[in-house]
């Protein structure tokens, strides 16, 4: 399995660090995904410690850069890029709020990962506006959602002192930033408005049902919390 053979993104973070559970995220995001990661440029927003842009890397990807806004994460991906060899001409973390970033660099990328960041903000117009300035062809998405069957969107507060949480930024208060999960009918009408077509969507049930001893594991996703998009620009 993957990260068995890459035991140190299980120290360099405290977030959703063990073993079973980042197996089997690679399972869904990455390994269906090798052709198009292969020999592409990558666009890792809220990078963390490296943990998939260093995954992107080794599914082929000639370059990979990472955003993330938290100092120790950045430094801790780059550690862990210099750790297990990868040139320094094959990747670049910058540390900063990607929306700003977003909106002040030019990017020229092919497959842009927002994995596990935006059910962390309520500013999707700009999420999703800025990722698609980047020209990339394809969106690799993993969020948390709600079950509700219409578009609508349950919103909830984000300490920003916590590390699986927001950041702090612009528009947090107090150490609090507002956020929120869409239903997946939100979610595919936003994408719509900008331009993305869910091209696949990981079948999250039919793999735990085949293996309900990872179900612990993938709580989320066992319950249809949370999903993984395959999207593709028009």
């Amino acid at each position: 399995m993957f990260f068995d053979d890459c035991p140190r993104f299980c120290d360099t973070s405290a977030t959703a660090a063990s073993l079973a559970r980042l197996n089997l995220r690679h399972e869904a995001m990455i390994e269906p995904n090798r052709d198009i990661l292969s020999g592409a440029r990558v666009l890792d927003l809220a990078s963390h410690d490296g943990r998939w842009s260093f995954a992107a890397h080794r599914a082929g990807a000639t370059h990979v850069t990472g955003v993330e806004a938290r100092r120790p994460l950045v430094q801790a991906a780059r550690s862990n890029f210099a750790e297990y060899g990868v040139p320094s001409d094959r990747y670049k973390f910058v540390r900063g709020d990607l929306f700003e970033v977003l909106a002040r660099r030019k990017f020229d990328v092919d497959v842009v990962m927002c994995l596990g960041f935006l059910y962390h903000t309520l500013r999707y117009g700009e999420l999703l506006s800025g990722i698609m300035r980047t020209g990339a062809r394809w969106l690799l998405l993993d969020t948390k959602v709600t079950t509700d069957t219409e578009p609508r969107i349950w919103v909830n507060v984000n300490r920003t002192g916590v590390q699986s949480h927001a950041a702090k930024d612009d528009m947090s208060h107090r150490r609090q930033a507002i956020a929120g999960w869409p239903s997946v009918p939100a979610l595919r009408l936003m994408l719509d408005v900008y331009d993305f077509d869910v091209e696949g969507e990981y079948d999250w049930a039919g793999r735990l049902e085949s293996r309900p001893d990872l179900t612990k594991a993938a709580a989320a996703y066992a319950t249809g919390n949370r999903v993984t998009f395959r999207c593709r620009t028009r």
